[in-house]
């Protein structure tokens, strides 16, 4: 990447980091100067942000005068940073001439003359975590191209510009040794289609989530910023139009979200026990119904999520510029209790099933196991069971996985979960009382303005959490299709078992029913991908970000794992507070909560969570996750519950052992270890 400098860096003479004999940090450095990426080795930086421009720079002018990239060597004394050696790097293919031709369109010329992609999962790995079954990524795909086609239309695009970048949005996920990656670019240029991207950049840049932002000098190459003050009119012209939309969404929303419920309610009418019965003709006809009239029309979740996007975003900053670190925190303990946000709902019916089997030890222990008849001892507690799975049955574990196992197939996650909550839980410390907004905010004209940011954010994120339930529900609906068509296929020999339909795409499964496949032999197809996944599943996740040239298929040959090497030995580390108060207690990191449980009084260490660990959640005192973000699941069920939660936390689950006693405290967003496992 000709646009990045990298520079290494070693106190005193450089002889030993040459010769290999000593570690020295590294640090990526954009085009602005601006550090991208940072490694260092030890306490504190060798160099500060300042002298890694400098030595960035310099390496720019040698590359500009010698006429090609070069490698240099360099050194600071007290008179200031002197130039050593310079040498070409004779590696690197010839640079692209200038053939007139787009911006955008270098990119696919630079170094070696192919098209960068960069790959990036740091946002989507919370909906799709681990390897992905073929069927659910051919699912994702097409739903995100859609949905996505759809949004940029509301956010007014034109119907011609958005077909004539199809191929952006059919690409705009990619599978990378079976794990699902967001196709970075494809996505720049699908935002760079919205009016006031110029403009907006960074704004904007938020609604991806990636834990990195593109280069300046890439993003250029993709949108250009904005010169010419006719050009800056006519973008301020559009972003206007668009402005005055959101406002008329935003007037509108209630009215959009009741119509989309009303739509949702009559596709999904159809009973499951009818689905399941269906013949494969008629469940593929029911899906392609469904494609109609849901995956075309997913304008409420849209339109909710982007006015959340802003909402909270203008929330966060208005209070951060009135009142500081206070102000932020005011806004999150503002979401604390709404009562009607259904992701929490979950987590009190299991507390209320805990307290229904308090006193009685015998089925406490039998639930523990994942005994499900254990259910029956208690009438009040088979109906609450019963209709807990009625409506929360598809909000199970990786619930966007297709191929994951719902609690209609398999409860013992929620048995367990109601087990351990029938023992008390342990009081959190009491945390510091909330700040009133009067103090916070004394100026009257902000506060009236801040009262109105606060409850417009806590609204957006109520329906932005209950509508990604109705994302649930369809799911379920498509995931039960499938296995149906699934067992039809069973039955007339065409596949050894229902489930194996993971292992075909949406294309081949439909294509196999409606005469489009390419093959007959869909046993052939099911071994060969059922070997693959064997083998993904054994190897480590492949980068969280990394760019290929060319033909994806060799560019990720040969790709190396991911190595994260943690030189940070403190024993408190800080990371993003998300629910004020205060615990002490045991740790336990929890991979995978289908099989793993909480104990009373602990609490819950993650990578990340998704709506099926409420039923962890219902039994933690407190939440550490090392990914997500203040709108992340784990934030948002944590701040409904009461509990101290903490976020962003980098290698939490690399640095903390189930065992460790922790003191989290949710409102500084940090994390103590006060003892290792095994010396009390």
């Amino acid at each position: 990447d000709r646009g990045v400098v990298v520079v290494s860096a070693i106190l005193g003479l450089a002889d030993k980091l040459v010769g290999g004999e000593a570690d020295g940090d590294s640090y990526r450095i954009g085009a602005g100067g601006e550090t991208l990426e940072a490694e260092t080795v030890g306490a504190a930086p060798v160099l500060s942000e300042a002298e890694r421009g400098e030595v960035a720079a310099m390496a720019r002018r040698a590359a500009a005068h010698f006429g090609s990239p070069q490698d240099i060597e360099w050194a600071f004394d007290a008179r200031g940073l002197h130039m050593l050696q310079s040498r070409p790097i004779t590696t690197l293919a010839p640079e692209a001439p200038d053939t007139g031709t787009h911006d955008d369109e270098r990119i696919k010329l630079e170094g070696s003359g192919d098209e960068l992609t960069i790959w990036d999962n740091s946002n989507i790995v919370e909906s799709y975590p681990g390897v992905t079954s073929p069927l659910t990524f051919s699912f994702a795909r097409y739903a995100y191209r859609h949905v996505y086609e759809a949004f940029s239309r509301l956010m007014g695009v034109s119907a011609k510009v958005v077909d004539e970048h199809r191929h952006v949005f059919e690409n705009m996920l990619g599978r990378v040794d079976g794990r699902v990656y967001y196709n970075l670019l494809n996505w720049y240029r699908a935002l760079a289609l919205f009016p006031g991207f110029k403009a907006n950049r960074k704004f904007m840049e938020g609604m991806m989530g990636v834990s990195e932002a593109l280069p300046q000098e890439m993003a250029d190459a993709i949108a250009p910023p904005t010169e010419s003050s006719a050009e800056r009119f006519f973008d301020n012209l559009k972003l206007a139009r668009v402005g005055f939309g959101l406002i008329w969404h935003e007037i509108t929303i209630r009215s959009t979200i009741e119509k989309f419920y009303e739509r949702l309610n009559t596709a999904l009418a159809r009973p499951n026990d009818e689905i399941d019965d269906m013949s494969a003709t008629q469940l593929a006809a029911e899906y392609r119904l469904l494609e109609r009239q849901l995956l075309a029309k997913w304008d409420a979740p849209l339109v909710n999520d982007f006015l959340c996007m802003i909402a909270f975003g203008a929330a966060q900053k208005s209070m951060s510029k009135w009142a500081g670190d206070d102000g932020v925190a005011f806004l999150s303990g503002m979401l604390i209790g709404q009562g009607d946000i259904i992701s929490a709902e979950p987590a009190r019916l299991i507390q209320k099933m805990g307290a229904m089997v308090r006193g009685r030890p015998d089925v406490v222990s039998r639930l523990a196991t994942g005994d499900v008849a254990a259910i029956d001892a208690l009438p009040q507690l088979r109906l609450a069971f019963d209709a807990y799975i009625a409506k929360f049955g598809d909000r199970c574990t990786q619930e966007l996985k297709l191929e994951s196992r719902t609690l209609h197939d398999d409860p013992a996650q929620v048995l367990m979960a109601i087990a351990a909550a029938a023992a008390p839980k342990i009081a959190a410390e009491a945390a510091a009382p909330e700040r009133d907004l009067h103090d916070l905010v004394p100026e009257l004209g902000n506060r009236v303005m801040a009262r109105w940011l606060l409850n417009w954010a806590k609204a957006r994120v109520r329906d932005r959490e209950n509508l990604r339930f109705e994302r649930t529900r369809l799911f379920g609906r498509v995931r039960r299709i499938f296995l149906a068509i699934g067992a039809r296929l069973t039955e007339g020999g065409v596949l050894d078992d229902r489930r194996d339909v993971f292992n075909l795409t949406v294309e081949e499964l439909l294509g196999a029913v409606e005469g489009a496949g390419i093959t007959n032999d869909l046993r052939g197809l099911v071994r060969l991908r059922g070997a693959e996944h064997r083998a993904q599943l054994v190897r480590p996740d492949p980068p969280e970000r990394f760019s290929v040239r060319g033909a994806h298929i060799s560019g990720v040959a040969g790709l190396a794992a991911e190595t994260v090497a943690s030189v940070d030995a403190s024993e408190v580390r800080k990371g993003l507070a998300c629910c004020k108060g205060v615990v002490i207690a045991k740790v336990r990191v929890i991979e995978d909560p289908r099989v793993e449980a909480l104990l009373p009084g602990e609490i819950l260490v993650a990578r990340h969570t998704d709506p099926g660990w409420i039923a962890v959640f219902a039994n933690a005192a407190g939440v550490i996750a090392e990914r997500g973000s203040l709108l992340s699941h784990s934030a948002i069920v944590a701040r409904e519950m009461g509990v101290p939660c903490v976020v962003s936390l980098k290698g939490v689950t690399q640095w903390l052992e189930t065992g460790d006693t922790v003191r989290l405290d949710g409102g500084a967003g940090t994390v103590e270890r006060t003892a290792r496992v095994g010396t009390g």
